[in-house]
């Protein structure tokens, strides 16, 4: 997965990190969620590409994860803000 990451420069991530509403996590446990800089860097992808969400390649989770991020993402305002 580390070759996607140029698609997020550190300090362009610093400077988005913030802006992405905390997780929360289910204290019964379940799956572990696809890292959220992997999950915006598939979101990235999207955008440039053009793909549809089930076109993502699988290093950014599933384009199913994406699309579902990208949703709560949009709802919190996270691509409203001046990046």
């Amino acid at each position: 997965m580390d070759k996607y990451y140029s698609e997020i420069p550190d300090a362009l991530w610093k400077q988005i990190a913030p802006l992405i509403p905390k997780e929360n996590v289910n204290p019964k446990g379940g799956r572990n969620r696809v890292p959220t800089r992997v999950v915006m860097s598939g979101i990235i992808y999207r955008m440039k590409t053009g793909c549809q969400w089930r076109a993502i390649p699988n290093e950014f989770g599933s384009g199913q994860t994406c699309h579902r991020r990208f949703q709560e993402w949009e709802r919190a305002g996270v691509f409203k803000k001046d990046l």
